[in-house]
């Protein structure tokens, strides 16, 4: 199966050699970085591209600057001709993994509100809320 979503687009275009290339660079982010690609589309100027990080073992994670200029490495040399249109969606965290009771505890410090007001404003048991 191949790295890249959607490469069998690129069959006119390129030798299976290029297409070789171009997987064993995108091998390279997926393994390093997470990073994966999707080929959306391709005429005779253009190709889009979707390219996407997952969660990374490190928690350092590329902003949407970073993935586009990943894939313009990826592409641009196989595809010099081409321009090349990236639509970039970088990791965001689940929000549920950041709310912690330590979190919690922090906000409602911070904001000056006590248990007794949250169960009085949401109308849940102050036993359950602590």
């Amino acid at each position: 199966m191949s790295i890249i979503l959607g490469l069998e687009k690129l069959n006119e275009s390129l030798n299976s050699e290029e297409m070789e290339q171009l997987e064993k660079a995108a091998l390279i982010h997926k393994n390093q970085s997470n990073i994966e690609f999707c080929i959306l589309g391709l005429d005779e100027s253009t190709i889009s591209v979707e390219t996407t990080q997952g969660e990374t073992r490190s928690g350092k994670y590329a902003n949407q600057t970073t993935l586009v200029k990943r894939t313009m490495e990826v592409f641009e040399k196989s595809l010099p001709e081409i321009s090349i249109q990236v639509e970039a969606m970088p990791f965001l965290p689940n929000p549920t993994s950041v709310v912690t009771t330590l979190w919690l505890e922090k906000k409602m410090k911070e904001k000056g509100v006590r248990i007794k007001q949250i169960a009085f404003e949401t109308g849940v048991d102050r036993d359950s809320i602590s």
